[in-house]
């Protein structure tokens, strides 16, 4: 799979693995995505105001080895296994 990167505003906001782009941009555009930027916070303010345009793109080199030592923390770790869908925020939450 593909490392992706939701982009607010031009800050990276979460890394994710998806099939393909269309995969990446649905996620995106998915309710329970959506949702949880509204909810979660950085620097007391929500990481998506509801109306701005989240713009997804692949990762960039460093965002990519984030996210891979992330993803493999989560699976040797049992949080996960091996082929499911993994979410890293790129800021802090």
């Amino acid at each position: 799979m593909t490392v992706f990167v939701a982009e607010i505003n031009g800050r990276a906001i979460a890394a994710f693995n998806a099939e393909n782009e269309i995969h990446a941009e649905g996620r995106a555009a998915s309710k329970p995505f959506r949702a949880d930027l509204t909810v979660l916070e950085n620097e007391g303010r929500p990481l998506w105001n509801g109306t701005d345009e989240i713009f997804v793109r692949k990762a960039f080199p460093a965002e990519e080895a984030q996210f891979n030592a992330s993803q493999a923390r989560a699976i040797s770790e049992k949080e996960i296994d091996e082929d499911d869908d993994w979410l890293m925020f790129l800021v802090p939450v």
